[in-house]
């Protein structure tokens, strides 16, 4: 699979702080890439080529692949950018890669710790559309007077999450000790970023100053602001390209014939996060490993297929029915 610049496409819109993530990364490595700025609320038309349903943000498209969710993305990085790495030796053993730390607690960052800090979001300040299509995401949880209520004492809860975070950092440089940030160091950094646009960054120089001398620190290697500058694509610019690339062959990966699903590689199966947005993915089987299913979905509006790689952790793939029975 080539991964020239026309190829590497960031879909996002910059108030999403995961694609905040994925962009300082992107920059961090030096990737020549392109944006698509989307819409924050559903519905998408034009992104359904290429994620057939999946309904967050960002996805990240590289030729006719997409990537969704940044477990995936931050995995095809590694691969085809393998420079500058994510996962630095740590300084204990130069022998041992960082990789096992920082998923690990990257995984608690953007579930536990994201949570928290979503409570802390003006919720009152959002037109209807936006609480409508955000209570949609997470199953009708999204409660504008429980949360309005609940947002100063929360702020207790959220002091005390980030102080693990405090104390795993101590007075260290990067969080695992290494020579250069990993994958936690942004996904930190990412999450006092965002608590510092919603509690103000009084509250985050009083009561996180550790994290956000940290965080000053990751954005200065990241060049984070340079994502404003990328060229950019309009949304069915991104389709041409996904069909400009729809006779590559499939990435080398591809030549296992195993899967860990219970399913045979060739089945219908649909993709489903176990989160929020629980709208299902239907695509035919074509790769199954501890960490990703990737599914090959076919569009017959704008007849395209697409190669939709989903993370292991935190989706569930299980049998479909053909469409129309």
């Amino acid at each position: 699979m080539s991964t020239t610049a026309q190829d590497v496409i960031l879909h996002w819109y910059p108030e999403s702080p995961f694609s905040q993530k994925v962009a300082w990364i992107l920059n961090y490595k030096k990737i020549d890439y392109k944006v698509v700025l989307i819409d924050r609320c559903e519905p998408r038309p034009l992104r359904r080529p290429l994620d057939g349903g999946y309904r967050k943000t960002p996805i990240l498209q590289i030729g006719n692949h997409v990537y969704c969710d940044t477990k995936t993305i931050f995995l095809a990085l590694e691969k085809h950018f393998p420079e500058t790495s994510l996962y630095p030796k740590l300084t204990t053993s130069s022998d041992v890669s960082s990789e096992a730390l920082a998923r690990g607690l990257t995984v608690w960052m953007d579930n536990t710790l994201f949570s928290n800090v979503v409570s802390q979001l003006p919720i009152k300040a959002f037109d209807e559309t936006f609480i409508k299509d955000r209570n949609d995401l997470v199953g009708g949880r999204f409660n504008v007077d429980v949360m309005t209520a609940a947002a100063p004492f929360m702020k207790a809860t959220l002091k005390a999450e980030f102080s693990v975070a405090e104390s795993i950092l101590g007075d260290k440089t990067w969080v695992l000790d290494t020579e250069t940030p990993s994958l936690v160091d942004f996904s930190l950094s990412m999450l006092t970023f965002f608590c510092l646009n919603l509690a103000g960054e009084k509250w985050v120089q009083t009561n996180l100053k550790t994290l956000y001398d940290h965080m000053a620190r990751v954005m200065g290697t990241s060049n984070w602001d340079a994502t404003e500058t990328r060229p950019k694509l309009t949304e069915q610019e991104a389709i041409e390209v996904l069909k400009r690339h729809a006779s590559d062959a499939l990435a080398e990966d591809f030549e296992v014939h195993s899967s860990i699903l219970p399913i045979e590689l060739g089945q219908l199966v649909s993709v489903t996060p176990l989160d929020t947005g629980k709208i299902p993915v239907t695509g035919t089987l074509i790769r199954s490993t501890i960490d990703e299913t990737v599914i090959s979905y076919k569009n017959p509006e704008h007849n395209t297929t697409s190669i939709i790689h989903f993370p292991t952790i935190g989706f569930i793939a299980v049998p479909a029915k053909p469409q129309g029975n």
